[in-house]
């Protein structure tokens, strides 16, 4: 009876296991391999061949070619597997990178030849938000040539400011435009960053396009990654914390916005009315309500609650980059493509105005009180009172379009980054350069009162 049972034992294990292999897990070894090598051609966007990788179930389902994709226990007749395998150029995967190492691939066919199980939540959840917070290359020591500055943020005392490096987040010290502190195991961009109202935490968006996207939350000052509450197939490109600092909103590049409980470091609300990118997200004062830009030539106002749209508003006659609320939280400014600021109602939803923030693109809003800045692809930053209409006064003194813009309430300052990684410094009274320097860790650094 024992020998019997040592046999039934035997015949239930893998081949794998008979060896002493571990059992393959998808979550663990398969998925990380699809989300690096494969979603890039194969995700929601650019789908080659009908065939998609980023859930799942689509990884089950054939492509064009109608062959299946995965047959299970046999991976010479899997599709998936073939095409990792094959000798033909151009059918060998993946076409835009080099072959899987024989180790990955080996991992493939023995998950295959096991049983292709699926050891996640759900089939329909994207592989990206399956993975387990990956562990990013760290930043160089020294950056070989400046990095554009595409996000900035200050502290809540406005004595610090975070801005967007390679592989990392830098922290400058604003009296003196010497680098204080570098924040890495981020993604390779970062596109924006959002400090909590008590300034214990910092939220980076980033990721690397068509393939990864994240909310990254650390702890300051200790720089420990607390949680990675968002996981995307696509970019991150906004992230804000409410002003009650319990809840982040995320726009990313798969059309969608995400409000996450911070406590929690999940997703309470996932919402897809945008057509195209959420470019921007902001918060109005008393958390009830945000607002969103998008590359889908809209600005829409939700409530932040229910998640129900409230409004859209068609205005812009291109891409909206940057949008937020008034004080009064009845009226927004936009911006984008179309070269000018909207001043606009959200009931009806009713343009008020529309002023040229610029003659090139506008890339970046802020807001200060009464004061809203615009930062611009001709290398200014124009301040607007909204109080005043048409009135604008522009700031020169970068040398290359101006990516990203921030304001302290603390400190009354401005500050501006732009394309050839310079951080400007600007008295927001005047619009005079209080300080000016290369956000370059290991660069030289301009410290200069202007």
């Amino acid at each position: 009876m024992i020998r019997l049972g040592i046999i039934l034992f035997c015949i239930s294990l893998t081949p794998g296991q008979l060896l002493g292999q571990e059992p393959v897990s998808f979550v663990r070894d398969i998925a990380p391999v699809l989300v690096k090598q494969c979603q890039g051609c194969h995700g929601p966007k650019k789908v080659k061949g009908g065939y998609r990788v980023d859930t799942f179930s689509h990884l089950l389902k054939a492509g064009k070619s109608d062959a299946p994709a995965i047959v299970v226990g046999r991976p010479t007749e899997s599709e998936l597997f073939l095409r990792l395998t094959t000798k033909d150029e151009d059918d060998l995967m993946p076409q835009d990178g080099d072959p899987l190492p024989a180790k990955q691939i080996a991992l493939v066919k023995r998950w295959i030849a096991g049983g292709a199980a699926f050891d996640g939540e759900s089939k329909e959840a994207a592989l990206a938000g399956l993975l387990q917070p990956i562990v990013h290359p760290p930043a160089p020591e020294v950056y070989p040539s400046a990095v554009p500055v595409t996000a900035i943020e200050f502290g809540v005392k406005g004595e610090r400011l975070f801005a967007s490096g390679y592989r990392e987040v830098t922290i400058w010290n604003t009296k003196t435009g010497e680098l204080a502190g570098r924040l890495g195991n981020v993604a390779e961009r970062v596109y924006d960053l959002s400090v909590s109202p008590d300034g214990k935490l910092l939220a980076v968006a980033s990721g690397q396009p068509g393939r990864l996207g994240e909310v990254r939350l650390f702890e300051l000052p200790t720089g420990k990654l607390r949680s990675v509450p968002v996981t995307t197939a696509d970019v991150v490109f906004a992230v804000a914390f409410s002003n009650d600092g319990k809840r982040l909103a995320a726009g990313s590049a798969d059309n969608k916005l995400r409000l996450v409980g911070v406590e929690s470091g999940t997703v309470t609300n996932e919402l897809g009315s945008h057509s195209d990118w959420v470019n921007d997200v902001a918060w109005n004062a008393d958390d009830s309500r945000l607002v969103t830009a998008s590359r889908d030539k809209t600005a829409k106002v939700f409530d932040a609650q229910t998640g129900e749209r409230i409004v859209s508003y068609l205005g812009h006659q291109n891409y909206v980059r940057g949008a937020l609320f008034h004080e009064n939280g009845k009226e927004i400014s936009s911006i984008g493509d179309d070269q000018k600021l909207h001043h606009w109602k959200i009931e009806g939803p009713k343009k008020v105005n529309d002023s040229s923030s610029s003659r090139g693109t506008a890339l970046a809003v802020a807001r200060l009180g009464t004061e809203v800045l615009v930062a611009g692809d001709d290398h200014s930053v124009r301040a607007f009172n909204i109080n005043i209409k048409d009135e604008s006064r522009k700031w020169n003194g970068h040398r290359e379009a101006v990516l990203a813009v921030t304001a302290s309430p603390v400190t009354r300052q401005a500050a501006s980054g732009a394309y050839d990684g310079e951080i400007i410094l600007w008295n927001i009274e005047d619009g005079s350069i209080v300080r000016r320097f290369q956000a370059t860790p290991g660069g030289k650094t301009i410290r200069a009162a202007e």
